[in-house]
């Protein structure tokens, strides 16, 4: 299907007109692209505009609009998680079951209009990058307008903007509920060890609708110093946390980074020259034949890496995130010594340590796992020092993927956890080179529990239709099959699973953007072969002549900018200049008193060049009130200028704050002085 149908398709009809024109922009191209080159004999004028700049011009003016109407949406979002949080905070005060269902219902439409922003966000990216691709291919001059529009499209308000904060809040909104429901607080339940998990594939495009759909019953679970801990909180404190983020995001989410996800690196063993045994084990077991015996080093955060049996249930529930924590037997830490310069010394060395405590029970592990479980842990830790003895072990395989955990408080879910990995890499080893790793096209969502067959939330996701169900799928093997699928002596049955996608721009924005990575480093490479020189580090690219040159420009910053800004200051100054010369005149009047009728009072004993006239009280108290206002008509003079070159360097730096932007405390304070000003005028009236 063309791009322009797919989006009067997915688009909803109501909004339709604030999409990417990607029709019109592609008729464009037939007009614009014909003169791109001038003919042979042909001179252009000194006016001429070059193609690419033209078209860019319309670029920009369909990204302007695409920005407002993003900017514009994202208000009302913020504005109907506030009414549910209003709502929910109503609950602690008049209590009732209308509170509650007001409050769902405001979460659901947040919801739902999360899912369609989200898709808006896609939809016009994957638009405007197609476009501009179109646009080279339909031009036969050496100048790309990709190669210089796509940076740009990057830092686009709609396109750079995260909906994490969004999605936080949502999950905040949705765990309250479910508190005032149960009238009691979440209380984390263990998995029962050792558990393994199963592994589901995620349509990219419907990443956002199903983590709306899970939030429902599941909490997000943030990494750690990252984020709100909001396990074992009550509806009340939940309610109250979701206040406080929204107040830090401010009216347009922007205020506070809100990083939902953390980055996970697994990396994979096996031995090639003995035929994948590992491989092959886990595809018997699929077949029913044997058990599988793979094992991953995993590190889902900052530091400390695990060695953990493949598909471990602990991995999204008690090791979620490095280093571990003794309480699992299907993982122990992976140690770090100076002297062990290579991944396998140290996986050999932990294996070993960890066997000998668990054979002699150690105090530390009799704790953490009882008898039983320090009999599994050295059942797990003598086959990793096995294979590392028996076999010619070397990594095979790593995955980099962004993780978010989520996990189950209520009555049917408590006893699940899971991880949704984005972005999922494949690569032979780790820190490869771009053009060495392969993208896995899909979101995988790896679950750990009981009854998973029978889950109520399992189900909404097959009626969303985003699943994608494959009995036996390891996202290990898949990877090995993918980096070695010349070598391995047989694929499993689920390794075609992403072949129902037509193109590659249905993987989502990021593995586009991971695509024109690809694409670059290609050019460079072409152009080293060509020229046969290594000095060359990318293709030589002709600057286009269009205006937008400066960092300023880059960033979209317009005249009406700068220009609002500018009003605002001068409505300041008109009101204080006002107030300023009112006072001096009340000043004036102070030192003199009241002139007869065409009559002239002289001064009286050089009053006049005094501050105040102490010849009467009246008098004193009307110069003290003068030189008040006198005072603060200077302080706010001084403080429109000081908010209007805060706000221009904002604007330059492309930094939204509430405190510069929404700053309410100039105003609060010069209507606190105005009030006072006008209640000492009413007293000296009385008086």
């Amino acid at each position: 299907m063309k791009f322009g149908k797919q989006i009067k398709r997915l688009a909803d009809p109501a909004v339709l007109n604030h999409y990417l024109a990607y029709d019109v922009l592609k008729k464009a191209i037939n007009v614009v692209a014909p003169n791109a080159q001038p003919k042979e004999g042909d001179t252009l004028g000194t006016g001429a505009q070059p193609a690419e700049s033209r078209f860019y011009e319309l670029l920009q003016h369909e990204m302007g609009k695409v920005n407002r109407f993003f900017q514009l949406q994202l208000r009302t979002l913020l504005d109907k998680f506030r009414e549910a949080q209003r709502a929910l905070q109503s609950i602690q005060k008049v209590g009732g079951a209308e509170p509650l269902a007001r409050a769902n219902k405001l979460l659901e439409e947040a919801a739902d209009g999360l899912v369609e922003l989200d898709k808006f966000k896609y939809l016009n990216f994957t638009g405007f990058r197609k476009i501009a691709k179109k646009f080279d291919k339909s031009t036969k001059s050496g100048v790309t307008l990709s190669s210089w529009f796509m940076p740009q499209l990057k830092r686009a308000f709609f396109a750079a903007h995260r909906l994490d904060g969004l999605l936080l809040s949502l999950s905040l909104g949705y765990a309250a509920v479910r508190r005032f429901q149960s009238g009691q607080c979440s209380e984390a339940v263990p998995l029962t060890m050792p558990s393994r998990t199963m592994t589901f594939c995620l349509v990219p495009l419907g990443r956002m609708r199903s983590l709306c759909t899970l939030v429902k019953s599941f909490q997000l679970v943030l990494p750690p110093l990252q984020g709100h801990a909001s396990e074992g909180m009550s509806g009340e404190e939940l309610s109250s946390e979701l206040q406080k983020l929204l107040y830090a995001l401010g009216t347009e989410g922007l205020h506070v980074p809100c990083r939902i996800a953390t980055q996970m690196t697994a990396e994979y063993f096996d031995s090639p020259t003995d035929g994948f045994p590992f491989y092959q084990s886990h595809l018997q077991a699929c077949a029913g034949e044997g058990q599988s015996l793979g094992f991953r080093v995993r590190q889902t955060g900052e530091r400390g890496d695990v060695v953990e049996m493949d598909a471990a249930g602990s991995s999204v529930g008690l090791n979620a995130f490095t280093p571990v924590q003794l309480g699992s037997p299907d993982a122990f830490p992976l140690e770090a010594t100076p002297e062990m310069s290579s991944s396998l010394e140290r996986l050999k060395a932990s294996a070993e340590a960890t066997l000998k405590k668990a054979e002699v029970k150690e105090a530390s592990f009799m704790t953490a796992f009882g008898e039983p479980g320090c009999r599994e842990l050295a059942t797990f830790a003598s086959q990793v020092a096995g294979a590392c003895a028996s076999y010619r072990l070397e990594s095979v395989a790593t995955i980099g993927a962004s993780r978010l955990l989520l996990r189950g408080d209520t009555v049917e879910t408590r006893n699940v956890r899971m991880a949704m990995d984005e972005e999922v890499q494949f690569a032979r080893a780790p820190g490869g080179q771009v053009s060495d790793a392969m993208d896995f096209p899909y979101c995988m969502l790896e679950v750990s529990g009981e009854n998973l067959g029978a889950a109520k939330w399992l189900d909404e996701l097959r009626g969303d239709a985003v699943l994608r169900e494959a009995p036996g799928f390891n996202v290990g093997v898949q990877a090995v099959a993918a980096l070695w699928k010349d070598d391995v002596p047989s694929l499993p049955h689920w390794y075609h699973v992403e072949d129902s996608f037509d193109k590659p721009e249905e993987f989502g924005p990021a593995l586009q953007r991971r695509a024109d990575e690809y694409q670059a480093q290609e050019a460079r490479e072409e152009a080293r072969q060509r020229t046969g020189s290594e000095r060359i580090q990318a293709l030589p690219v002709v600057e286009p002549q269009v205006p937008e040159t400066s960092e300023q420009a880059e960033m979209m910053l317009q005249p009406k900018d700068l220009l609002a800004s500018e009003r605002t200051m001068l409505e300041w100054m008109h009101t204080v200049f006002a107030l300023a010369i009112i006072a001096i005149g009340l000043w004036r009047y102070s030192l003199t008193g009241e002139l007869p009728r065409g009559k002239a009072l002289p001064p009286s004993d050089g009053l006049r060049q005094q501050f105040f006239n102490s010849s009467s009280p009246s008098r004193m108290l009307l110069g003290i009130y003068s030189l008040f206002l006198v005072l603060v008509a200077i302080c706010f003079g001084w403080y429109a200028v000081i908010t209007h070159l805060q706000r221009i360097k904002a604007l330059m730096k492309n930094e939204q704050k509430d405190r510069i932007f929404n700053c309410r405390t100039g105003p609060t304070i010069f209507a606190g002085c105005m009030a006072l000003a006008l209640a000492a005028h009413l007293g000296l009236q009385l008086a």
